[in-house]
């Protein structure tokens, strides 16, 4: 892992996404791409109209070119302190600001990094309670990359959790955790949750993980996937949740699953999610 995009609305957020983005950089010897997207929507017919008939004036008195300018401003503002911070950290980095759909913009420009790490919110956080936008929710559904999402701005490493339901995706979000846990040396814990007909998906776990190099403890949990997972995560004192990014839902390409949804709003440290 040697590139990162960091997506960066300049929001409180969005910062300790890239702080914490920055703390892995140099765990890695890795370099940032900052981005800023432009929500090309808010240059648009519809949504300048609405606001010119709010204020009473005559729709499209200079308001496109005027949003515009304080949408670039905020942006340049956004990636400057980006900028700062890696800087200040000694991390390599570029930044760029586009204009585009946002969500499409933030895929399209990840082919070219190994992870997209986002703050968990952004600008409107403090209307959201603490539930994740939609933003970050569709980049998840649409990325072809792993995706980590925090809500802290340190980087612990002291044990990783692994959430284990036999899919394709958890296997590879146990072979991401596998190499991790090898590379920092970190121990890791892989839970299953169900009643006992489960406990052959943790020995399907352990044997996916004999002969490697770290220490794992295989753990079984009865009750709803989603709330006991984020629950042993909070109890564990877990640093990092690891989980593919959808279960054997059908329809996983359409709709972000209801525990990864559920992760994404409630897990108490930062979650990566392997595709």
């Amino acid at each position: 892992m040697k590139r990162f995009l960091v997506p960066t609305d300049g929001s409180e957020p969005a910062t300790r996404g890239v702080r914490y983005a920055v703390a892995l950089a140099q765990k890695y010897k890795a370099s940032l791409l900052g981005i800023h997207v432009v929500d090309v929507k808010l240059l648009e017919g519809p949504f300048l109209r609405d606001i010119s008939a709010s204020l009473g004036t005559a729709p499209y008195v200079n308001y496109q070119g005027n949003i515009a300018m304080l949408l670039e401003e905020r942006g340049k503002a956004a990636l400057d302190s980006f900028v700062g911070i890696c800087r200040e950290a000694g991390v390599p980095c570029e930044a760029e600001q586009v204009t585009g759909m946002v969500v499409r913009s933030i895929v399209d420009r990840s082919l070219g990094a190994d992870l997209i790490v986002m703050g968990r919110g952004g600008e409107h956080s403090e209307w959201l309670d603490g539930v994740v936008g939609s933003t970050t929710a569709a980049v998840v559904r649409r990325a072809k990359r792993p995706v980590l999402v925090t809500g802290t701005d340190t980087l612990r490493h002291r044990l990783f959790l692994v959430a284990y339901d036999g899919s394709s995706h958890a296997r590879t979000a146990l072979e991401k955790a596998a190499g991790i846990g090898v590379e920092w040396q970190v121990p890791c814990h892989v839970l299953v949750v169900g009643d006992e007909s489960a406990r052959s998906l943790l020995e399907e776990a352990e044997g996916l993980l004999r002969g490697v190099s770290l220490h794992v403890d295989y753990v079984l949990k009865p009750g709803d996937p989603s709330e006991t997972i984020v629950d042993y995560a909070r109890q564990s004192d877990a640093d990092l949740l690891i989980m593919g990014a959808y279960g054997h839902t059908k329809v996983r390409e359409l709709v972000v699953g209801s525990t990864t949804a559920y992760a994404l709003n409630h897990a108490p440290c930062p979650l990566l999610l392997s595709r």
